[in-house]
């Protein structure tokens, strides 16, 4: 009987030094799959806010991002941008509480803890030309995280909702620098 208990604790304490080990932090900075040239930036280094906090955006999706911008309506020489990026998480379902955090006060490096929340992102944008305002958008993106483990598996579910909500924005934005469009984006949501 000690010696099944022995092994039963040798297996938690190894799998949970594992999903230690295998951990990753949650990148809110990044596009995968990125290969921009390079060039002058557009816009300002561009940061995001979360949780108090800001970080600057990886230089390739800055690239990206310059990208988007057509120089031969807003020429570099006279125009410059700044983009300014607030992330948030909402809670979708009132915490009652759960059954899984019981074995947290008994071991702490538990790996299993639910949640269900919405990562948001609200965009700012605006391009001088001249020194005068020429472009002004805002955009809001959200994404859904459910995950059940911590560690490796939880913040690759954030950061790909977060590579998905840069990948959206970037879209968005280039398309209102379009000039020549038919219709208005942002139209339907009055």
């Amino acid at each position: 009987m000690v010696i099944k208990m022995k092994k039963v604790w040798l297996f938690f304490a190894s799998t949970a030094m594992l999903l230690m080990g295998t951990s990753c932090s949650i990148d809110l900075t990044r596009l995968g799959g990125l290969d921009q040239p390079k060039t002058i930036p557009f816009f300002e280094p561009i940061a995001i806010n979360y949780g108090g906090e800001a970080s600057l955006l990886d230089v390739q999706l800055q690239r990206a991002y310059t990208a988007a911008v057509d120089t031969s309506v807003y020429p570099m020489e006279t125009c410059r941008g700044n983009i300014t990026i607030d992330a948030s998480v909402q809670q979708n379902q009132e915490d009652k509480g759960s059954a899984w955090a019981v074995p947290l006060t008994i071991i702490p490096i538990w790996p299993i803890m639910p949640v269900d929340e919405t990562l948001k992102y609200h965009m700012t944008t605006h391009i001088f030309c001249n020194g005068s305002l020429t472009f002004k958008a805002e955009f809001d993106e959200s994404e859904p995280v459910r995950a059940f483990w911590y560690g490796k598996l939880r913040s690759d579910l954030v950061n790909k909702a977060s590579e998905a909500m840069h990948q959206r924005l970037l879209n968005r934005l280039k398309y209102e620098l379009q000039l020549k469009r038919n219709t208005d984006l942002n139209a339907g949501l009055s």
